[in-house]
């Protein structure tokens, strides 16, 4: 089984590679970032997530489950993007947070030259699964999205 860690810092290097999406990020390629756990110093997620700046992505590993791909048994890594739109003005379009999905499932990184969709973040994982999004809100009723991202390791090194 890898590590985890890995798996996030690789992803979070590879999402600083998209051009436009560190362009919404203000051109700040350092509000896409990896949490990880440090107890007792970093021991709750809600509270990174309520802190995280606008606009911002984090990555966080949620888990590791057993699965399968055929007939072999594999190690599957489940990886969640927290997002954070930039502050928008009453004139922009309400596409943000649609342009930020987008951008993680189709931008491509100069350090891998195809879509995000296609890329081996990972040696020892196969590119992506499908990921999904959805809404959620933080302790102060601010709503936030969250992109649930799973790799499936290629074998059990």
């Amino acid at each position: 089984m890898i590590n985890p860690a890995e798996l996030v810092e690789n992803l979070v290097a590879m999402l600083r590679a998209i051009p436009d999406l560190v362009a919404e990020m203000e051109g700040d390629p350092e509000r896409i970032y990896a949490y990880h756990d440090h107890y007792p110093k970093r021991s709750s997620l809600a509270q990174a997530i309520h802190n995280m700046p606008a606009p911002a992505v984090m990555a966080v590993w949620q888990g590791t489950a057993p699965g399968t791909l055929g007939n072999v048994d594999v190690w599957k890594h489940q990886v969640t993007l927290y997002l954070r739109s930039r502050e928008a003005n009453e004139s922009d379009p309400p596409a943000a947070y649609y342009r930020l999905f987008r951008l993680i499932t189709k931008g491509i990184p100069v350090s891998a030259g195809v879509p995000m969709l296609n890329a081996t973040v990972h040696p020892s994982c196969y590119p992506m699964d499908l990921p999904q999004i959805q809404r959620q809100t933080d302790a102060e009723g601010l709503d936030y999205f969250e992109v649930v991202i799973s790799f499936t390791e290629i074998g059990d090194s």
